[in-house]
């Protein structure tokens, strides 16, 4: 049963393509029928931190839902015509007491400290 199921919708998708390939438009607007995920937090793995940048626009400070473990930094933002959910995870642990937090024109900024034993160590090559 699964597997026609599968055979017709496989059969359905490339109809639906066929029809995308032929439509008298071009490239750009053909991509625009299938919008991708518009990255909203960047996340840059330091030494001894974490940092979260987010950008944030048409969104108040009192809108946003911050939320860090041990091994994990999330937010969520809605207001009515946006709404923001971003999460991730980590290998390594995080220190939830050491958390810097600012939100400035649109912008939130968290540094989170990596919990000790978690920094690793240089290694010299020989």
């Amino acid at each position: 049963m699964f597997g026609r199921d599968l055979d017709r919708m496989m059969q359905m998708w490339a109809e639906l393509l066929g029809e995308i390939e032929a439509m008298p438009i071009s490239v750009p607007q053909k991509a625009q029928l299938f919008p991708r995920r518009r990255e909203i937090g960047t996340v840059e793995d330091r030494d001894e931190d974490i940092v979260l940048t987010a950008d944030l626009p048409g969104i108040e400070k009192k809108d946003i839902e911050l939320s860090v473990d041990h091994d994990s930094i999330a937010f969520k933002a809605k207001t009515e015509g946006r709404d923001y959910d971003f999460g991730q995870s980590f290998d390594f642990k995080l220190n939830p007491e050491e958390v810097k937090a600012t939100f400035v024109n649109g912008v939130l900024d968290v540094v989170v400290k990596k919990a000790e034993g978690t920094k690793g160590k240089t290694i010299q090559i020989e």
